[in-house]
């Protein structure tokens, strides 16, 4: 969803709720003329077309769960609401979290649509519910409901007190109001809107709806098999680049992959891909990370990296991966379930499960990228982790250009990279701080289009010992031992 709403021509009215109608009998009215949905789990199915392309969408519900899965052909991408926070799934159905915080406004919209808002136990949770001025509209008064769970956003329920059943929901706030209209038995226990509109325009119309007897699952991703608890193996010697490149295998086929974390799922070469003679999954598609790209999808056989085994996945195919000096790729995908541990004064790679807690910084996510706060001089700045960048401190452009003080640039330089190119300004910055750790006269460069304020790469972390732990939202770094331009900063001396 992650919305759902009501839009019409509302006018205020008495603040009275009628005579003989008190809000407890109402709420009992709609759990009653619902059927309370929240008890089940709901899969709903609609169509959408965007630019020219039709995709399957299939919705599904439980409580104040909520998970969507958007579908071009084979393909399909995905939200996942897991009753507090928001995830954003990927093709592999690898799902990251939108932030690190509660979605208050998810929460709310998932408690009305689901008419939890009308359990008893609502309230005693933590909830809460004021009834408000009635509205009009085409003549008949509604009932007007604000309705706010524990942690969760204001907005208000739109309830017919003639049927019981929510028509809409409102926020003055946000300026929206969703409408929701041919309401229909579903499955002889729930009555469900079949249509909804935002601000008066279509926003799903579903063409079916039905009760599942299983639990609403959460995206499952792909998580490594490891025969022996954990696997290691050895990067390959990079030169002057401390990229975390490391030999694999997919299929029946030798590569070499590199790790980044600046990739939004999988990614091998038209060379690879047709040696596995594998073709793409007919269409093209919109692939975000590395940057933009319109390109193939094909399904892969398992990776093989050491003795850590990924199941069949999808890839994207890049066309000019291979003069990059590997093979595929490993972005999300390979990071999300398991404990990677990037040590560069070794050369070592190491995969562990991630059940328990790493430790470390805490991580955001943008676009399937992890993010965490960087010290650069006086100002702390959010950047994105990128293991495939060989540089150290690389800022977008238009963050430069705010913050010109950071650094004197130098001469002007040509960026190459998957992608894209472009020239870009170098210099040395003073102090880049990290979880606690300060680092003195960094090289630092800005480019014209990079995302986010831009992002640290393998330059800066090859002086640390580092594990991304995806799944609890943690970057550990531990400094290489022996080495001296590692310190503890200031604040924390």
């Amino acid at each position: 969803m992650a919305a759902i709403s009501f839009a019409a021509a509302t006018a205020a009215l008495g603040a009275s709720p009628p005579p003989g109608s008190s809000l407890d009998a109402l709420l009992a009215k709609s759990r009653a003329a619902s059927g309370a949905p929240y008890r089940y789990h709901i899969r709903s199915r609609s169509r959408e077309v965007h630019d020219g392309k039709s995709f399957d969408v299939t919705t599904e519900t439980e409580g104040l769960k909520y998970r969507a899965k958007s579908c071009l052909k084979d393909v399909c991408t995905g939200f996942y609401f897991d009753g507090e926070r928001s995830y954003q799934a990927n093709f592999n159905d690898t799902a990251l979290p939108l932030s690190s915080g509660v979605d208050g406004l998810e929460l709310t919209l998932r408690a009305i649509a689901s008419y939890a808002f009308s359990d008893p136990d609502f309230r005693k949770k933590g909830g809460t519910l004021v009834e408000r001025d009635a509205v009009l509209r085409n003549g008949t008064k509604y009932r007007r409901i604000s309705v706010a769970p524990r942690l969760g956003a204001l907005l208000d329920a739109v309830i017919d007190p003639a049927s019981g059943l929510v028509v809409g929901v409102i926020s003055d706030e946000r300026k929206y109001a969703f409408e929701f209209s041919d309401q229909r038995k579903v499955g002889d226990k729930i009555t469900l809107p079949y249509a909804i509109s935002l601000n008066g325009y279509t926003f799903t119309r579903y063409e079916e709806r039905s009760i599942v007897a299983t639990p609403l699952e959460a995206p499952a991703g792909i998580a490594p098999k490891l025969a022996a608890g954990d696997a290691s193996v050895k990067m390959r010697p990079s030169g002057v680049a401390p990229q975390p490149v490391v030999p694999c295998t997919i299929g029946d086929q030798a590569a070499a992959c590199l790790l980044d974390t600046g990739d939004s799922g999988l990614s091998m070469s038209l060379e690879l891909a047709e040696k596995l003679k594998i073709e793409p999954i007919p269409g093209s598609y919109d692939v975000h990370g590395v940057g933009q790209y319109v390109t193939g999808i094909v399904h892969a056989p398992p990776l093989r990296i050491g003795s850590a085994v990924f199941p069949s996945a999808d890839y994207v195919v890049l066309h000019d991966l291979a003069q990059y000096g590997y093979d595929a790729i490993l972005g999300a995908d390979f990071f999300a379930h398991a404990h990677v541990t990037l040590d560069f004064g070794t050369g070592e790679v190491h995969i562990a499960p991630s059940g328990d807690v790493a430790g470390g910084a805490p991580i955001a996510f943008e676009n399937f990228v992890p993010v965490i706060s960087v010290g650069l001089n006086e100002l702390e700045v959010p950047l994105q982790i990128d293991t495939g960048a060989d540089g150290t401190v690389d800022l977008s452009g238009d963050y430069y250009a705010a913050h010109p003080a950071l650094f004197k640039a130098g001469p002007t330089i040509s960026v190459r990279g998957i992608g894209g190119s472009g020239d870009a300004v170098s210099g040395t910055i003073s102090s880049v701080r990290l979880d606690g750790f300060e680092l003195d006269r960094q090289r630092i460069v800005a480019t014209k289009k990079l995302p986010l304020n831009g992002h640290v790469g393998s330059g800066l972390l090859q002086h640390f010992v580092v594990t991304f732990d995806y799944d609890h939202g943690l970057l550990g770094l531990v400094p290489r031992s022996g080495d001296a331009s590692v310190k503890t900063a200031a604040a924390n001396r």
